[in-house]
């Protein structure tokens, strides 16, 4: 449209109408247009605090290694009845103290480069990991272990999806175990479902709760300590 026609038009209040009309049209379409592409910070800052969160728990835990006070309940469904096994103590490098409380009994261990005693009468005896644990093997519940499975799973969150097979090579189903991880105080827990795994004639259910405490704050005088007291 040439300017001399416009100019005709806008001198008409009918098409003076038209065109303020159509001008307005367009400038809704461009408003709308530049809105969409705005980026919302708010919901940025939201999620980035989301995965911050997420981030951080997981990077708490990747950071134990042989340095902690820990506790573990074990809790199994089996076809006889439910059994908890409780076991608790401290790690420092190679030397952990372990205390086992099962069916109201409690037992002491002390752990030295993989070699486990159970203290007895004022001595610590040889003896061996499936004694200490015989609900579910030490493979299951070892540290290291548990984050070899981790960068294998899918990540939901702070829950972590890992196919069986892709723990044991002997399974030929595609279930998942989860591992849940999450921070309390200055504490971090696991909460870790091995019932797709560990499922049998016998177990029906299997879950595990890991907490662990006073990362990297161990030192070996409160393994000293432990190892001699009197044990009641």
């Amino acid at each position: 449209m040439k300017f001399d026609e416009l100019k005709d038009k806008w001198g008409d209040p009918r098409e003076k109408a038209k065109i303020q009309l159509i001008l307005f049209l367009i400038f809704i379409v461009f408003a709308v247009i530049f809105i969409r592409l705005t980026p919302d910070d708010t919901n940025n800052d939201n999620i980035n605090e989301i995965g911050n969160i997420v981030n951080n728990t997981v990077n708490n835990f990747n950071s134990i290694v042989d340095n902690y006070n820990y506790n573990i309940t074990i809790d199994m469904e089996t076809n006889d009845g439910n059994k908890i096994v409780s076991y608790g103590g401290i790690r420092y490098k190679n030397d952990m103290i372990i205390s086992k409380e099962m069916n109201g009994e409690i037992s002491n261990y002390y752990m030295n480069d993989d070699e486990y005693y159970i203290y007895d009468n004022g001595n610590y005896l040889l003896t061996s990991a499936d004694e200490v644990y015989d609900i579910i093997s030490i493979t299951y519940l070892d540290v290291l272990n548990i984050k070899e499975y981790l960068k294998q799973g899918i990540k939901d969150g702070n829950i972590y999806l890992i196919k069986t097979n892709k723990i044991n090579q002997n399974i030929t189903n595609n279930e998942y175990i989860t591992i849940e991880i999450s921070n309390v105080d200055d504490s971090v827990k696991l909460l870790i479902d091995y019932t797709n795994l560990l499922k049998n004639d016998e177990i029906i259910t299997c879950k595990v709760e890991y907490t662990f405490s006073n990362i990297n704050k161990v030192n070996y005088d409160d393994i000293n300590f432990q190892k001699y007291i009197e044990k009641n």
